[in-house]
């Protein structure tokens, strides 16, 4: 158990009131982690530009609006890097343990704790010119800092020690989890997508933010089946960032496939879980991930899986899924055949899938934190400058 009167800081001033990416993973861990310490005697404060979906007895200290980035943009990113950088080594000067859980923190404290998603910034150039200066010139100072590293995938944990030098013993792997209460099969014929888009019996694809996605080569891979194949299942993509939208709606133009391949754009959090239970099945074709929630979000939905092997994938996914290579159109076609000819194979995909999901959850994540500080030993130990 943890010593009487530990303090905790936890670091959300990534929280956010439209949490995405990061910012759900930030909001899980740190409800899930405040529960399961709430019988102990150890406080535990948030520090966070807005309360909104966190336990409401948790101890907060309130963070200026300027951080929020739904409203503030890329203002918001410059505003967080000084309150990080400048007020928060005074504000959690006297705190046991700091907990950030992302790769925001300070340059000056050293009983801190950060979490390293990915380095992706450092592995593809067309991602934010500001988050590659900060991965490739700013981030290293402060993982050298900090006095454990959580990387929430192997993969992460080996990018971690070829990009920024820091020894493996320093880094602990925790993987993410996904919420069970929101992603799980129902058994009843959902209809939610096909009363509110349309569409039924279709190939989903989620997430084309950046060309690593690699939704150009899914693309070619489906205008390779024939027109009754894409009649019978058509592809729907649903979120993504421009101006990558754009190079894929003029691929899916010059293709001619604008009958059989649709663009959602932003789907509201209510309608993902019936989005991956309505889909034939989801197609991950990323070249590369640090962890991949798509994937686990769809299994735990009773949706199967076709996704690369490379990276985390194979780690999220085990055995569970149909992998293809990503960088072969061929084998993105050939999966999306199998599945459509092979019915015995596509149930089992099913059934393994929800076995597979049942591996993860925010509550294990939480508890693997937990079990970190409960072990005081496994962190005095990494005594780094």
């Amino acid at each position: 158990m943890l010593s009487p009167k530990v303090t905790i800081g936890l670091n959300g001033s990534m929280l956010d009131e439209h949490p995405t990416g990061v910012g759900i993973y930030s909001l899980n861990l740190i409800n899930c982690f405040s529960r399961l310490n709430s019988d102990s005697d150890s406080s535990i404060t948030v520090f966070t530009p807005t309360n909104s979906f966190l336990n409401k007895n948790l101890k907060i200290v309130k963070l200026p609006k300027l951080l929020l980035s739904s409203k503030y943009g890329k203002a918001a990113a410059f505003c967080r890097f000084f309150w990080n950088t400048f007020i928060y080594p005074i504000q959690a000067s006297k705190f046991d343990y700091l907990i950030s859980p992302t790769t925001h923190g300070s340059f000056l404290l050293n009983n801190q704790i950060i979490t390293i998603h990915d380095l992706l910034s450092l592995r593809f150039n067309n991602i934010s010119p500001h988050q590659r200066f900060y991965y490739k010139f700013l981030l290293p100072h402060l993982a050298s800092k900090a006095k454990i590293i959580i990387a929430i995938s192997e993969t992460t944990k080996k990018d971690i020690i070829h990009f920024l030098k820091c020894p493996e013993e320093k880094i602990q792997v925790i993987h993410n989890g996904y919420d069970e209460n929101v992603y799980f099969p129902i058994d009843e014929n959902c209809k939610v997508i096909l009363n509110e888009y349309g569409f039924e019996n279709y190939f989903l694809a989620v997430g084309p933010t950046y060309a690593h996605k690699n939704f150009e080569k899914l693309i070619a891979a489906y205008n390779n089946l024939s027109s009754i194949e894409r009649q019978r299942n058509p592809l729907v993509i649903a979120g993504g960032k421009y101006p990558y939208l754009n190079v894929l709606k003029q691929l899916v133009a010059k293709l001619k496939l604008e009958e059989h391949v649709h663009f959602l754009g932003y789907v509201p959090d209510a309608f993902m879980p019936s989005l991956y239970r309505e889909a034939f099945a989801l197609i991950f074709p990323s070249l590369y991930e640090g962890f991949g929630m798509p994937p686990l979000e769809a299994m735990a939905c009773g949706c199967p899986v076709i996704t690369s092997n490379t990276s985390s994938l194979p780690e999220v996914c085990g055995d569970a899924v149909l992998y293809i290579n990503p960088a072969e159109e061929s084998s993105i076609t050939a999966a999306m055949r199998a599945l459509t000819n092979d019915n015995p194979f596509y149930k089992k995909l099913i059934v393994k899938g929800l076995l597979q999901a049942k591996k993860f959850s925010w509550n294990k994540t939480a508890q693997a934190l937990k079990t970190l500080l409960d072990n005081k030993n496994s962190i005095n130990t990494y005594q780094y400058d």
